[in-house]
């Protein structure tokens, strides 16, 4: 068979990238996890790269129906590197490669790639996106959740894209490049400060506790919340904010927590002190 035979065109690749942003989840079960998917994205390049060894490609399918789970945006990198891989076997006419150096590369790197694709994208991105389509939605405004939906949609198909032909380009190196340099931590504490913003103004504008007790003195009568704000601005709500937090972070659940600040509210209210 002849190196030209067993050549992937570009659109091979993107119609492997296409299928693993449409399938990525699709077949997801706690046993292989994401192996439905690999599997599917590398039948059409194993029957390109094994037009008539049907032996290959059932070594290759059963390669990629092994255990995988990893970050499907970022971590797309890995499903890239694989594809080239696959591609550099089959190549490959003296057998210098060994096909287990796929599975321990996948194996390998899936846990690291899943912690960044998560950090980035599920911890701040998304959730960034989502503070800001919310509070138009909240607004009033019907096109914010429009806007959170399909623009996560572009965005998810644009990343995915994008690692994946990265991952195929630079082959086995493409993780130790888009690892060194620190560019990952730089990234994810440029990303956290943006968040941490976030969060505080959100704080602000969407948690809604005050202190309404009135204090009566010589120089007449003053709002207990007013003087607070004064001293420390929006202070309750950041104390009510940061007692759902402690308490999720002792383990706590949601439920147990919104039980805690309803009865605090609850109390407060009935006392005259909260409202």
């Amino acid at each position: 068979m002849s190196q030209a035979t067993r050549s992937l065109t570009k659109r091979d690749v993107q119609k492997a990238a296409f299928f693993w942003h449409m399938t990525s989840h699709l077949t997801y079960n706690y046993q292989r996890l994401q192996a439905g998917a690999m599997a599917t994205i590398m039948g059409p390049i194993l029957e390109k790269l094994y037009p008539n060894d049907k032996e290959k490609m059932k070594e290759g399918l059963q390669r990629h129906m092994l255990y995988f789970n990893t970050e499907p945006r970022w971590g797309a990198v890995l499903p890239g590197m694989a594809v080239a891989l696959e591609e550099g076997l089959a190549k490959d006419d003296s057998n210098e490669l060994d096909a287990s150096i796929i599975t321990e590369l996948k194996t390998a790197l899936m846990g690291p790639l899943a912690g960044i694709g998560d950090t980035v994208w599920a911890g701040l991105i998304k959730p960034i996106i989502l503070s800001i389509t919310l509070g138009w939605a909240m607004e009033g405004y019907v096109w914010g959740a429009w806007a959170y939906g399909i623009g996560v949609t572009i965005l998810d198909f644009v990343v995915t894209y994008a690692m994946f032909m990265r991952g195929y380009k630079l082959g086995m190196d493409s993780v130790d490049r888009f690892l060194e340099g620190g560019f990952i931590k730089t990234v994810t504490t440029f990303l956290g400060i943006v968040g941490l913003f976030c969060l505080g103004a959100m704080i602000v504008k969407y948690v809604s506790v005050g202190a309404v007790y009135k204090l009566t003195l010589s120089t007449g009568v003053i709002s207990l919340g007013t003087l607070a704000d004064k001293i420390v601005p929006k202070a309750l709500p950041l104390l009510v904010t940061l007692l759902a937090f402690w308490l999720l972070s002792k383990g706590k659940k949601v439920t147990f927590v919104l039980l805690v600040l309803f009865v605090v509210g609850f109390v407060g209210g009935a006392l005259g002190i909260l409202g």
